[in-house]
């Protein structure tokens, strides 16, 4: 089937209007939130994550300066529980002469073997080995994406179906809604766009708290035409002794099905909260393992380097009836 491309003008893009199920698809599906484990590993920046297959996932650190390729192996019980996590250094040595990347998104592509890694610094999505060595070739990034405001620009990546699947974490400047871009694993080219409404945040950005971010983080393809987008909110109100005493994360996952239609209506599989004792910034998400009858979806956190020295390493479970 031929497939088109949506192209959208820049500037006075209308935006849908968000639609905030509290149940997908249906009244019979379960989420539950089973586990927020934390990591006993070196401090780091994890902001992605992919099943590479047999219990290994690649993770993705936003400040290595290449692909930031990290090798985690993660054990599961029958619970759903998670029993095991080994982190394995980032291979191969770091050029010392290479700019940081800000390298956000990673997933894995079972019909090459390989790994591509989003990243905000450069706005490119370009492929890697396994062993975090590039190829040197990347997605056909529109130049209007190009112009994204540095910190707001390509955090999501997800893979599924011969497309994938991207957006910017804020909308592009002049603009009021997300663009959800796709692209083809045979061209490298983009084939089709959407316009996708974000929520508001709870706590504006004109509060002056020391540390906020709002938008999408992260994306997984959730199979059957699904695509799974995590919305989330940071808000750490000052500098103080006591900054992370108010501290907190929103984090709310909905599901679209991007078809022929433009404007993506979005439902919500779930939301949770986290902080201030358990603050984590989730920037990474895939599929984990099934368990059971049910799917279970994996998060990961970026603890900037174990922030303030309160933040850290956390990996959460969730499990949903497909």
């Amino acid at each position: 089937m031929k497939r088109t491309l949506v192209i959208l003008a820049l500037g006075g893009l209308f935006c849908p209007q968000a639609v905030n199920a509290q149940e997908w698809p249906d009244s019979t599906t379960q989420v539950e939130h089973i586990q927020q484990l934390k990591l006993n590993i070196a401090p780091g920046q994890y902001s992605g994550i992919t099943p590479i297959g047999d219990g290994v996932y690649a993770v993705v650190h936003d400040k290595s300066k290449v692909g930031g390729i990290h090798i985690f192996t993660i054990g599961f019980k029958k619970s759903g529980n998670i029993s095991s996590v080994q982190a394995f250094e980032a291979c191969p040595p770091i050029p010392v002469d290479i700019k940081d990347k800000d390298n956000e998104g990673i997933v894995f592509v079972p019909e090459t073997g390989t790994l591509w890694v989003s990243a905000e610094a450069d706005q490119t999505i370009q492929e890697y080995l396994v062993d975090g060595s590039p190829t040197g070739r990347e997605l056909k990034i529109p130049s209007e994406y190009r112009k994204a405001a540095r910190n707001r620009g390509f955090e999501a990546l997800a893979y599924g179906d011969g497309l994938f699947w991207t957006t910017t974490e804020a909308p592009l400047d002049g603009e009021e809604c997300h663009r959800i871009l796709s692209f083809s694993l045979s061209t490298l080219a983009p084939e089709f766009e959407y316009y996708y409404t974000s929520d508001h945040p709870e706590i504006p950005d004109t509060k002056g708290p020391r540390a906020f971010a709002n938008g999408i983080s992260a994306m997984t393809w959730l199979g059957n035409g699904r695509l799974a987008i995590l919305e989330r909110e940071v808000y750490v109100p000052d500098d103080g002794l006591f900054a992370m005493s108010g501290a907190f994360t929103r984090n709310r996952i909905y599901v679209v099905e991007p078809k022929r239609e433009i404007d993506l209506e979005k439902q919500l599989l779930t939301e949770f909260y986290t902080g201030p004792f358990n603050f984590a910034n989730f920037e990474g998400m895939c599929l984990g393992p099934k368990i059971g009858d049910r799917q279970s979806l994996l998060l990961i956190a970026d603890s900037q380097d174990h922030y303030m020295g309160l933040a850290d390493e956390w990996v959460r479970v969730i499990l949903y009836t497909p």
